[in-house]
C-alpha cells in the first residue's frame, strides 16, 4: 500500500507541475489541462498502436474471413443455392461481429488514460468552477474542470488525428500479403452478363 501511495504523490508532482508554470492561477488552470489533455491523447495513440501491432494478425485474419465468406456467399447468389447463401452469409456475419469489436476494442484502448486523469483533477480541481455568461448560462449557470479537459481533450484530438499515424495507417503499412477483394452487388451483375 505504500508504494501505491508513493507512486500516486510522484504522479501528483508530475502532473500539477504545467499548472504551476505561468504563476498566474487561471493561466495555469488552462496551460496545465492542456497539457494533460496532451498526455492523455499521446500515451492512449500509443497504447492503442501497441495493441493494434500484437493484434494485427488476429485482425488480419478476422478481416480475410469476413471478406471470404461475404464473396462466397455472393457467389451462392449468383449460383441461386439458398442453402449455401444462408450458411455464408451468416458465417460472414458472424466474422464481421468479431471484426468490428476487435477493432472497437483497439479504439477503447486510446481512451484508459482519461479516467486517471479525471481522477487527478478531481483531487485537486472537484471545487473550481467558471461561470457562464448569457446565453450558455441558461444551460448551466457555470462549468468545472471536466468541461474544460474534455474540450481540450477534443480539440487535440481532432488536431492531431492528421499529425499522428492511427490503426488504419499501421494497417496499409503492415499489410503483407495480398488481400481478396470484397465483391458487390456490381459484381454479381457483371458475372451474369
Amino acid at each position: 500500500m505504500a508504494l501505491l501511495h508513493q507512486l500516486w504523490i510522484w504522479a501528483d508532482l508530475i502532473l500539477i507541475s504545467p499548472y504551476r508554470w505561468p504563476g498566474y492561477p487561471v493561466a495555469g488552470f488552462f496551460l496545465g489541462t492542456l497539457v494533460l489533455s496532451l498526455w492523455c491523447v499521446l500515451i492512449g495513440k500509443v497504447t492503442g498502436l501497441v495493441v493494434w501491432m500484437i493484434n494485427r494478425s488476429h485482425m488480419g485474419s478476422l478481416e480475410r474471413e469476413t471478406v471470404k465468406m461475404h464473396n462466397l456467399s455472393l457467389k451462392a447468389i449468383l449460383s441461386r443455392d439458398k442453402a449455401s447463401y444462408t450458411a455464408c452469409n451468416k458465417e460472414a456475419n458472424e466474422a464481421f461481429g468479431r471484426y468490428f469489436f476487435a477493432h472497437l476494442a483497439a479504439g477503447a484502448a486510446t481512451l484508459w488514460p482519461v479516467p486517471f486523469a479525471l481522477a487527478w483533477m478531481e483531487s485537486r480541481f472537484s471545487e473550481v468552477t467558471f461561470p457562464l455568461s448569457y446565453p450558455l448560462s441558461i444551460i448551466t449557470p457555470a462549468v468545472g474542470f471536466l468541461a474544460i479537459f474534455l474540450l481540450w481533450y477534443v480539440l487535440l484530438r481532432i488536431l492531431l488525428k492528421h499529425l499522428l499515424p492511427d490503426f488504419h495507417a499501421v494497417q496499409r503499412e503492415t499489410a503483407r500479403e495480398p488481400r481478396e477483394r470484397m465483391m458487390t452487388l456490381e459484381d454479381l451483375g457483371r458475372n451474369q452478363d
